[in-house]
């Protein structure tokens, strides 16, 4: 599996990104996962639990006859779950036993980390029933570079960097582009996809998000060579800032059935 790009980030700094992002996008992830029929007693995957928000609802909805599997290379922000229905697996997705027949799956940011993509949706793919449902959202950067209007000069470096520095880790910027296609390969049927444009003002969660990632990797972006020191400081201010909009990137997700 591929080495994830906030692996050493302080354990602090990291619970704050990943709140973060449940403040961006859980009322799109909720209103998905709403949509493939979770109910009392099922069984559910979340593979990269981050902190924690989607396996506590994912809880709720299964009640205690459930079971919601808390998948993450690192658990130290799921202890808070220590009784049914939830139980915590330690470790990368292809390594870790699925013994439970899966009614709904769901991954957020996930595949574009790996460039082993097919091999975890073909992990998941195995440990679902016939006809279980399977959420995912993955993110396209190209969709910033490119719709970015021309006279955000540091915006536009900084998408640069970003983009660069997924391909010189021979990931894909742009994976959430893909990710219908190798869904269907992987012996899923489609029922639903939308893709969300991030063009929102500074302050608001999105833009705090990727303020809080050029922080946490200033180094990666400073090594593609496509942005100074100043460039990142002057992206972090722009993302504060509640009265200058931009575009951050785009999220593709799906819901789609196992067949």
């Amino acid at each position: 599996m591929t080495r994830y790009l906030f692996e050493d980030n302080a354990t602090d700094r990291e619970w704050h990104r990943l709140r973060l992002i449940e403040r961006a996008v859980d009322r799109e992830t909720i209103a998905l996962l709403e949509q493939s029929g979770i109910k009392v007693g099922a069984t559910c995957l979340e593979v990269g639990a981050g902190a924690g928000s989607i396996v506590e609802w994912m809880a709720t909805r299964v009640g205690t006859s459930g079971l919601v599997l808390a998948l993450d290379k690192q658990t130290i922000y799921l202890q808070r779950f220590q009784d049914p229905p939830v139980r915590v697996l330690e470790g990368n997705l292809k390594d870790v036993p699925l013994e439970a027949s899966v009614d709904v799956a769901h991954a957020r940011y996930v595949l574009i980390h790996n460039a082993n993509d097919w091999e975890l949706l073909a992990k998941i793919r195995s440990a679902m029933k016939l006809g279980g449902m399977i959420v995912l959202e993955e993110p396209d950067f190209t969709a910033a570079a490119l719709l970015q209007p021309k006279q955000d000069e540091v915006i536009q470096r900084v998408n640069g960097a970003i983009c660069k520095m997924f391909t010189v880790a021979r990931l894909d910027p742009a994976y959430g582009l893909r990710l219908p296609q190798n869904v269907a390969d992987a012996g899923f049927d489609i029922v639903h996809m939308e893709s969300r444009l991030h063009l929102c003002p500074g302050g608001t969660p999105i833009a705090l998000v990727m303020a809080e990632s050029a922080r946490v990797l200033r180094q990666s972006y400073l090594k593609t060579g496509l942005v100074t020191d100043c460039d990142i400081d002057d992206y972090v201010e722009l993302a504060q800032n509640r009265s200058r909009w931009s575009v951050y990137y785009a999220t593709i997700s799906l819901l789609a059935r196992a067949v």
